[in-house]
């Protein structure tokens, strides 16, 4: 009788954890994260999708963090009032107070190539320019 329950015990961890961790594979970008692809806008604007890096099992703080450093976790980025907070550009411009981190294009070039060569568990991302940032097109005044 005692290793009955035992066996059903262990069973239903079991279970349980499969389900939960089917669910984190598959859960897709953090509550309040864009589903969609975003642009993110500057001279020459980028791609970034949150459900492709968080279904890697990168937690939000490694990109955004607060003044001091310190990662956000995806609770205190949805309780912000603005989500323009979010945005690197906020606080790494001209009036940040390390100029190695006041060009947002130095900060994302830094944090994302590295980490795209690098790798995370095993997978690396892309490397070229244009595998995130959209061609433009020059057009000619008049056409």
């Amino acid at each position: 009788m005692k290793k009955r329950r035992m066996f059903f015990g262990v069973a239903a961890a079991a279970v349980l954890g499969i389900g939960l961790g089917m669910g984190m594979v598959f859960a897709g970008p953090p509550a309040g994260a864009p589903e969609n692809e975003i642009i993110i806008e500057g001279k020459k604007p980028a791609r970034f999708n949150h459900a492709t890096h968080s279904a890697l099992g990168l937690e939000c703080g490694v990109c955004h963090h607060d003044g001091e450093h310190s990662p956000l976790a995806a609770e205190s980025i949805a309780a912000l009032a603005d989500p323009a907070e979010l945005r690197c550009v906020s606080c790494h411009n001209d009036a940040h107070p390390n100029t190695e981190m006041q060009k947002p294009k130095d900060v994302f070039h830094a944090r994302c190539q590295t980490c795209h060569k690098e790798g995370y568990q095993g997978k690396t991302g892309p490397t070229k320019c244009t595998d995130c940032h959209i061609r433009q097109s020059k057009t000619l005044e008049g056409c």
